[in-house]
């Protein structure tokens, strides 16, 4: 009888278990939220999505993997790999948010800002299929922290909306933030974040971390506002290959560029005394340099009056200049680069009041870009300076950063098969195009910039794949 009473009551116990079990997941996929459906492209299920702006998970995982490793963890079946999580798409929030109180309810309680400028919160998008990790931000700063120098984002403007809103979404979370210690190193073109010492949501991170107190002195993230990636004399170089005359006026004075990156890096992945045992991971670096790389702003190479040709120099110039960097980033250890594709520009944005429905309607739109930039033109003049921003071969030249990111890591993957001891920079290769072309209605200025977003939605979205990018490598 006891024995009996006794299963009973463990019977009794897994119940209420497994009901707060379902009860805890449940929060997790429908916490304050965007509250947002997703549709599967392959299914045509649709679930309810998690927390604002976050990918929405389907709840099937992939219907085949990877092969190659017997050992693979149980993560590679159940979650979205890499690009295939960016395989989705956007839909409207339900209900939307009524006001901008609204919106800061859920994006500015904690931030230092209360992002004004937007009426309405970005709907989420989701991948297409598998799961994607739900955002959690300790977590992220905790992985952070097992870096030597947390993550860093490296771009022109864009990349600095991103470094923004990524703060905010850390503050979000209660975390209290310091720019520019005085113990850190000085440059006019990099700005660097630690947590505020002896905060005590800083000292829960750091031991859940268990990384010692000189980790703590160290950024978590930093912002890098490196325009082209390349300086003067490497500018006139790349061009002069390509029949830019030498002796052209410098006009690229707003072209920001820090002083020395490169010293930067070294400082930012170096191991240090009391570490090493702790702090194991590479430093993570965000990259970006796509939308300066245009024939407006490269206006010292020929001009020969046939667009194809032109076009087809700059893209030239662009690849000579994609290896060149890779070249330089090629002496650092410990440093992990997710390069990210150039996000696209929507000319005429003020014509769009809500997402695509998909990539492939976006995509069918983006096939009239000459008309649509033509629309915003004054006078011929105009015209001609719209069309040489060639914000359509944003794509183009992303893709030269695949193909050699790819050709990187089959190198790689080779040294590594030999038995090789494998130390180098390690490359992925960021496709948010697709996901980025379908929110011609995000944009911050209608009508007047059609290139950068309105913050923080669209970056936040940005940083859910990057904290799920930085738990498939950490976990695989």
């Amino acid at each position: 009888m006891k024995r009996a009473k006794r299963a009973l009551g463990l019977v009794a116990l897994f119940f209420v278990l497994h009901g707060l079990f379902v009860l805890f997941k449940g929060s997790l996929e429908s916490s304050d939220g965007d509250g947002t459906t997703f549709t599967d492209e392959d299914s045509g299920s649709s679930d309810t999505a998690p927390a604002s702006d976050e990918f929405a998970v389907d709840n099937d995982p992939p219907t085949s993997t990877s092969s190659d490793d017997a050992s693979q963890s149980r993560i590679n079946s159940t979650l979205c790999q890499y690009n295939e999580c960016l395989k989705g798409h956007w839909v409207p929030r339900d209900p939307p948010f009524e006001s901008l109180a609204d919106f800061q309810k859920v994006f500015a309680t904690k931030g230092s800002t209360i992002w004004s400028k937007c009426e309405i919160a970005d709907p989420p998008a989701g991948p297409a299929r598998g799961e994607q990790i739900p955002w959690d931000a300790e977590d992220l700063v905790v992985r952070l922290l097992k870096t030597p120098g947390g993550i860093v984002f490296m771009g022109d403007s864009l990349s600095q909306g991103h470094d923004h809103s990524f703060g905010s979404y850390l503050q979000e979370a209660g975390m209290q933030l310091d720019v520019n210690p005085p113990h850190l190193p000085k440059d006019s073109g990099i700005r660097s974040h630690i947590l505020h010492p002896g905060h005590p949501k800083t000292l829960e991170l750091q031991k859940r971390a268990g990384v010692p107190d000189s980790r703590m002195k160290y950024p978590v993230y930093s912002i890098i506002e490196e325009h082209m990636l390349v300086d003067e004399d490497d500018l006139r170089y790349l061009t002069g290959l390509y029949g830019a005359q030498p002796d052209w006026e410098w006009h690229l004075h707003s072209m920001k560029r820090a002083d020395d990156w490169g010293k930067f890096f070294k400082w930012m992945t170096e191991t240090r005394p009391g570490e090493e045992e702790s702090v194991t991971k590479d430093t993570i670096l965000f990259l970006n340099t796509g939308a300066h790389w245009s024939r407006g702003t490269l206006y010292m190479l020929p001009e020969t009056g046939d667009p194809v040709e032109e076009r087809s120099t700059l893209t030239q110039v662009y690849r000579t200049m994609v290896k060149m960097v890779i070249q330089r980033f090629s002496e650092h250890t410990r440093l992990t680069i997710l390069y990210r594709a150039t996000n696209p520009g929507h000319p005429s944005c003020h014509l769009y009041t809500k997402p695509f429905s998909d990539a492939a309607e976006a995509l069918k739109d983006e096939a009239r870009f000459l008309e649509l930039t033509d629309a915003q033109a004054t006078n011929p003049v105009d015209r001609k300076v719209r069309r040489r921003w060639d914000w359509d071969m944003f794509n183009t030249h992303s893709q030269v950063w695949r193909k050699e990111i790819e050709g990187l890591q089959r190198e790689r993957k080779a040294s590594i098969e030999r038995g090789e001891d494998v130390r180098g920079v390690k490359w992925l290769f960021v496709d948010l195009y697709e996901m980025s072309l379908q929110r011609p209605d995000a944009h911050g200025s209608p009508g007047r910039d059609c290139l950068h977003w309105c913050l923080p939605a669209v970056y936040n979205e940005w940083s859910r794949h990057i904290y799920h990018l930085l738990y498939l490598e950490m976990e695989q």
